[in-house]
């Protein structure tokens, strides 16, 4: 099955891995429709793929949970403190990549700064009526944390489900290597990059989501309360509400 995958949902990725490896707080959002743009038109028709197929209607609890969880994790990943952690947790990636450690670093040094600074433009409420979750400004004030917790849960379901499949790794390496050819007169190293580091860090970061719960690291859920999510629904939210 098609999973539009592109590289924001990569780097999405990524940066959810290392932050967890150094036990922080976050999740991230990142504004795909913008970093959509230039990247070709194959890519901007894989956005609809992509979205979470829930049925919105006016005044659904979904939407004011996508905006606080977006704005929580939004906060964090503005810190400096959370961002210098991701970054030393990338670099020991790379440091695995004996030969090709300082291309890695490189790598990882540009990518990085513009995700962050990508991140600083996102506004909750824009993101999540773009992305299909607020359909407009009529939204219930006072959101239960049941609702963030239940849109939390059924978020790392979705991003869990696309690391086990192995078409989505393959579409993964596939876009970075494309990605690759704009990186001027070092295209070969970065697909080498690619080819041996990224594997990795998709198993590592199936591996950290099944044995973390993200949703309480980033507040989403009550630490204290054994939250039980099962099938996404808007029913299942209204009546957290």
């Amino acid at each position: 099955m098609g999973l539009g995958l592109r590289l924001p949902f990569f780097l999405l990725l990524l940066l959810l891995v290392s932050l967890g490896a150094a036990q922080g707080r976050s999740t991230v959002f990142l504004d795909i429709q913008e970093e959509a743009r230039g990247s070709g038109q194959i890519i901007k028709d894989q956005l609809t793929l992509s979205k979470i197929p829930v049925r919105v209607e006016r005044g659904s609890p979904l939407c004011p949970a996508c905006e606080k969880f977006t704005e929580e994790a939004l906060s964090y990943l503005s810190q400096k403190q959370s961002q210098d952690k991701m970054m030393e947790v990338l670099h020991e990636a790379c440091s695995q990549t004996f030969s090709l450690e300082k291309k890695c670093v490189e790598f990882v040094d540009s990518y990085a700064t513009l995700l962050f600074a990508k991140i600083a433009e996102i506004k909750p409420e824009e993101f999540c009526k773009r992305n299909g979750l607020c359909r407009d400004n009529a939204l219930l004030s006072g959101v239960r944390s049941e609702s963030t917790c239940v849109f939390c849960h059924h978020l790392m379901d979705e991003v869990l489900s696309k690391l086990k499949d192995p078409d989505a790794e393959f579409e993964i390496i596939q876009i970075l290597l494309k990605e690759c050819k704009k990186i001027e007169g070092h295209e070969q190293q970065c697909k080498r990059l690619v080819l041996q580091y990224i594997p990795l860090i998709l198993v590592n970061g199936e591996k950290f989501l099944e044995k973390n719960d993200i949703c309480t690291i980033v507040q989403a859920c009550d630490a204290g309360k054994k939250t039980m999510v099962g099938p996404f629904s808007e029913e299942g939210l209204l009546r957290d509400a």
